[in-house]
């Protein structure tokens, strides 16, 4: 059975954010998102990968290792799950004035996969912060009472 495995990219904007583009507003949140998505439902990490990195305020060696890990990841879940067959938004969720969240799942052959990205806005633009994905639904999914 493949372990169970959380791909996590947390860049916080502590790691010189000067160097990463940025985002003008919360308009241009969930259509980037949604262009990365769109690689990820074709099984296009190398796609989706480019799209992120002009975003993230992280060294080349240490993206070339996380992209290696979540394609390992990926390889391990399309072989117990299948292969994607589309993308669906969940969720766009804003706390406070600084902070959002971004929510869609990859929807495989027999599991959903979310997808969850963060976006923080310190003054006047918005900083892409990182994303996570794993095979474990969570709560927060659902409007669980």
């Amino acid at each position: 059975m493949i372990k169970r495995f959380v791909v996590i990219f947390s860049f916080i904007s502590i790691c010189v954010p000067a160097l990463a583009d940025t985002f003008k507003s919360e308009d241009e949140l969930k259509p980037f998102v949604e262009s990365v998505m769109k690689k990820v439902a074709v099984d296009d990490l190398t796609g989706a990968f480019k799209l992120v990195r002009p975003y993230l305020a992280v060294g080349d060696s240490e993206f070339q290792l996380a992209e290696l890990n979540s394609k390992n990841q990926n390889t391990l879940y399309s072989s117990r799950y299948g292969f994607p067959v589309g993308v669906e938004f969940i969720e766009q969720k804003k706390v406070g004035e600084s902070l959002i969240r971004v929510v869609y799942i990859e929807k495989t052959e027999k599991q959903a996969l979310p997808w969850v990205f963060y976006f923080y806005k310190p003054s006047t633009v918005w900083i892409f912060t990182g994303f996570k994905w794993s095979d474990q639904l969570f709560s927060g999914l659902f409007d669980e009472k």
